[in-house]
């Protein structure tokens, strides 16, 4: 009989080779970041998503705390077979970095929808006082956050009677010395007299307050009435004078889309051929240049002084403000009111102010009682139709400092296109 043929050995199983150490540990901290940056970034968009519904601190955070950890916990403990222990611990790693990665992704790719929520969630944070959450909030809703810096307190002013053992005829002569001081006029920089008991800035520029009628006799010639055409639609707006070569300070919204338009001096001098140097949407703010001396028709140009820009990071809540524009088309009205606060809202810092102003005012010069400028009216707070008196927005003037520049490549005439819209 013919012997038997061998049979085949099979081919050998190709063995998966393990992962090496170092792979492991970067998956080890690869997933130990997507826990704790997911967890907090679905934390923050679910306490924004849940604040559409309740600005309760305590509801959002509880609500969103129970969702981001009681959810993924309750996936991985399905998928766990029962009476199975080993592995449970990668299984619920696993779970929580998918789920907190997964879910933070979603709101932020939903972006167009709930962009709103975050920065009205950062708000909302950043004035209770927990900034990182509010800076993750800003970041996830693509707002750049700036919170005002601190405003240091003012020093307290010396006084002879505080000491115990002051001498009562010293004490007497300085009191004789205070209220004759108090009836002594003092010479402004404007040669108008004061009272010398006029508070005076404790900077370097050592100037007097002014009453509102001086402010605005000195001032109003540097200010603009800016007339623009954006299709068949007209509107305007209000600049002023920063540079003796022409350079004007409006706000980017007011010009945004602008087909043409005129600026008009308080005498009369009208321009209307205008470059674009700087048209900044973040900061609304616009920087216009004309030739200050060639004025349409051969108009005389205006004796408008370069104005002075003050300190924005150095105004005290209550201080006296003024402001001069063309509220709804009235042109150079003069309005008064106090600094209300320094105000963080949708990631940006802004001056409040009690001033009135009004559709038309909008890039006009906001001026503390020394004639400088703090602010650039911008915005009524909450729209034109809030319904809110006197809860008005200026940007702080340290924001269109950070935009002059000594020269300017990016000119353009004023009417080319441009991609841009306001929110105002």
């Amino acid at each position: 009989m013919p012997s038997p043929k061998p049979t085949p050995k099979p081919a050998p199983r190709p063995t998966l080779s393990q992962p090496s150490a170092g792979f492991r540990v970067a998956l080890v901290l690869l997933k130990i970041v997507a826990i704790v940056w997911g967890f907090v970034a679905t934390l923050v968009s679910l306490m924004a998503a849940v604040g559409a519904l309740t600005e309760n601190g305590y509801a959002r955070a509880l609500i969103a705390l129970a969702v981001t950890v009681i959810v993924p916990l309750g996936i991985a403990d399905r998928l766990l077979p029962e009476g199975e222990t080993k592995g449970g611990a990668s299984v619920v790693s696993d779970v929580l970095a998918i789920f907190l990665l997964g879910v933070s992704l979603a709101f932020t790719g939903a972006a167009k929808f709930t962009g709103s929520l975050y920065v009205k969630e950062g708000d909302r944070l950043a004035a209770s006082g927990y900034k990182t959450l509010a800076q993750v909030a800003y970041l996830l809703g693509g707002v750049k956050p700036a919170f005002p810096e601190p405003v240091p307190a003012p020093a307290p002013a010396a006084d002879a009677a505080t000491d115990a053992g002051a001498d009562a005829e010293a004490a007497a002569d300085a009191g004789a010395a205070t209220d004759a001081a108090a009836v002594t006029p003092a010479a402004t920089d404007a040669g108008v007299a004061v009272d010398a008991s006029a508070p005076v800035d404790a900077g370097a520029t050592g100037k007097a307050d002014k009453t509102p009628a001086e402010l605005f006799r000195d001032l109003s010639p540097s200010v603009v009435t800016i007339f623009v055409k954006k299709g068949e639609a007209q509107g305007g707006g209000t600049g002023f004078l920063i540079d003796e070569a022409g350079v004007v300070v409006t706000n980017h919204h007011v010009i945004d889309g602008a087909g043409s338009a005129r600026l008009k001096f308080e005498n009369g001098a009208t321009y209307a051929d205008i470059q674009v140097l700087v048209d900044n949407r973040e900061a609304d703010l616009a920087l216009l240049a004309i030739e200050i001396k060639k004025p349409l028709e051969g108009g005389t140009p205006p004796s408008a002084k370069v104005l002075d820009l003050g300190d924005s990071d150095k105004i005290v809540v209550g201080e006296r403000a003024i402001a001069i524009g063309n509220p709804l088309g009235l042109e150079h009205t003069l309005t008064d009111g106090l600094v209300s606060a320094r105000r963080l809202h949708e990631g940006r810092q802004w001056i409040q102010i009690s001033v009135p102003i009004s559709p038309g005012n909008s890039g006009g010069p906001l001026f503390n009682m020394r004639g400088e400028v703090i602010g650039i009216n911008t915005a009524q707070f909450g729209g034109a139709f809030a319904g809110a008196q006197n809860l008005n927005l200026a940007v702080p003037v340290n924001e269109l400092k950070r935009l002059v520049k000594s020269s300017y490549p990016g000119r353009r005439k004023l009417g080319d296109p441009s991609a841009s819209s306001s929110q105002w």
